[in-house]
């Protein structure tokens, strides 16, 4: 049963900034496979006259079910709030983006325009991005103020991406959440870029995606055009020295600042004595501060709560300081942190530990080494990171080793041709090669392994291209059959796209145990033209093509699907 309420006054007292009017059904656990598993959710947006919020939260939605809702949602425009957070769990990833796809096709053709948009907890990743962009870069997303995408396993292409898209058209975001989503240096310095041109936010949280310094001086720079930041969590990145000193930089233009969030950033003495010293020089009016667990000495964490106790009104206006797992020294000590921040202190994990994790002077000796440590991890960290496990020079067919460990004896020819792609094993195939692979492949019942498999047997005929006319033919025969046969399968659009696109490189395979074994020079040169004939999809082109720009520099084989 649908769970809407036309006039909710419960909700507007428990949140008056959440409009009254919409369709809730969060946290009800629906598996919703097809439009008539849908019909609930459909005929209560149908029913609802003035559809200000829909919230479909805690559910999972297939392809069928959210295409039902989109064409429900085409007669809503005044919808302003889309929480579809958590809604594929059990869900193939492949299911994701087009499912979403089809709602964001939805608010679309109404002339929607949300102000909230939270798409956290599905993990969609970087090739979701791509569908999502469209939303992102229509009229639909044009007035929005808050964007949540926690836990979207988005990488540093998706982070990228999704820069691409918020900097299409001039944006007033106030909120800004993108936790858990392995953004690293690169996705986060994209994301400064576009926070820098908006000028309006108001809360960012981006913790737990591995940013050194480089990033967090990037982000530094951004936030000294947000003079409105209220909010700012960064918790569990590696802040250290060097970010912290550039985050203090920013602090003069941040009068606004009540809350503060680098937990776990190995921020050690250097970095919180920098920031104390522009709390207190700037005299910031924080509420809530957590600098838990980052190694701080015990004169530092000292003068981290004299800085923010300097104010006469420090007392009543802290509401919380969490300085646990850093050295606080002994009990005299903590008795006078605790005088200073009264209710507010939360001090060390053990109330009696006096463990002191690096003095002052013994931190300056070592701060050059790491600083070296950081700089080597930022070298590998500033790589994108479906390209790290590639070699990124020009040479960079020649040097990939192709994997042939762990095959097991296969009895077929076919199968150990795609376990073996060699010149010998092919020739054993015979003059009618693809006919033989595809008669071997359609036995498989899965549409995913299917479409995987057709991939692979593609590549594997095309990397030996260079060294054969015969191979050079087949695998001109072989991108037709691996077009048809996708194009039979459910969602065959995006998972041909993901396997494309891991097969060449160009993301990294969410199968940890698939490997690349074959040459991708000439598997690039022999899609460089099957990619214009007229039996290949356009969307699939316009994708390959999309990610090929993106990573051009890093993988400069890529430059040969890029027009």
């Amino acid at each position: 049963m649908s769970t809407f309420d036309l006039n909710s006054i419960n909700s507007a007292l428990s949140d008056s900034g959440r409009p009254s009017s919409g369709v809730d059904f969060s946290g009800k656990s629906l598996k919703l496979d097809t439009a008539n598993d849908a019909q609930p959710i459909v005929d209560a947006i149908n029913s609802c006259p003035d559809l200000q919020y829909l919230t479909l939260t805690g559910n999972t939605l297939g392809v069928s079910a959210a295409e039902a809702i989109s064409k429900a949602l085409e007669h809503h425009p005044e919808l302003k709030v889309a929480r579809f957070s958590d809604m594929f769990t059990g869900r193939m990833k492949t299911e994701i983006p087009p499912a979403l796809a089809a709602l964001g096709d939805g608010m679309i053709t109404a002339g929607a325009r949300l102000s909230v948009l939270d798409l956290s907890d599905n993990a969609f990743g970087p090739i979701g991005v791509e569908g999502l962009a469209k939303l992102l870069q229509s009229d639909v997303c044009s007035e929005l103020e808050e964007l949540r995408l926690n836990n979207n396993g988005l990488g540093i292409t998706g982070g990228r991406l999704l820069a691409k898209a918020l900097s299409a058209r001039p944006r007033k975001l106030k909120i800004f959440i993108a936790g858990r989503n392995r953004l690293e240096n690169d996705g986060a310095t994209a994301l400064a870029k576009v926070f820098q041109n908006m000028g309006t936010l108001e809360e960012l949280a981006m913790p737990q995606n591995g940013i050194y310094h480089v990033g967090i001086s990037a982000l530094s720079e951004a936030f000294k055009r947000n003079a409105q930041l209220a909010r700012l969590n960064l918790n569990d990145n590696t802040v250290g020295a060097k970010g912290a000193q550039a985050i203090a930089a920013a602090l003069p233009n941040l009068k606004n600042l009540k809350s503060i969030n680098f937990g776990d950033c190995l921020l050690k003495s250097k970095g919180a004595s920098a920031l104390a010293k522009a709390f207190k020089d700037n005299s910031l009016l924080l509420e809530s501060l957590d600098l838990s667990h980052n190694e701080i000495g015990r004169e530092a964490c000292m003068e981290v709560v004299d800085a923010i106790t300097a104010l006469p009104d420090s007392y009543d206006r802290l509401s919380r300081v969490v300085l646990a797992g850093n050295s606080l020294g002994g009990a005299n000590n903590k008795k006078t942190m605790r005088d200073k921040l009264g209710a507010s202190a939360e001090l060390s994990d053990g109330e009696g530990s006096e463990d002191e994790y690096v003095t002052d002077s013994e931190e300056e000796n070592s701060n050059s080494e790491e600083e070296e440590e950081n700089d080597g991890q930022n070298s590998e960290d500033s790589a994108t990171e479906d390209a790290q496990h590639l070699d990124t020079g020009t040479d960079f067919a020649q040097d990939i080793t192709l994997d042939t460990s762990g095959v097991e004896e296969i009895q077929t020819e076919v199968g150990r041709f795609l376990a073996q792609p060699t010149i010998e094993n092919l020739d054993r195939l015979g003059a009618n090669a693809p006919d033989v692979i595809d008669a071997h492949l359609q036995a498989i019942k899965d549409p995913t392994a299917l479409i995987q498999a057709y991939v692979d047997a593609t590549f594997c005929v095309a990397g030996l291209s260079e060294q054969n006319p015969k191979a050079a033919e087949l695998a001109e025969q072989m991108y037709p059959l691996l077009i048809k046969r996708a194009g039979q399968q459910h969602a065959a659009a995006w998972i041909l796209a993901n396997s494309v696109l891991s097969a060449l490189g160009l993301i990294k395979s969410e199968d940890k145990a698939h490997k690349i074994r074959w040459a991708l020079g000439p598997c690039y040169t022999t899609l460089a033209r099957a990619i214009d004939a007229p039996y290949f999809p356009a969307a699939l082109r316009d994708t390959l093509r999309f990610f090929a720009n993106s990573k051009r520099t890093a993988l400069p084989l890529a430059a040969a699907l890029c027009r």
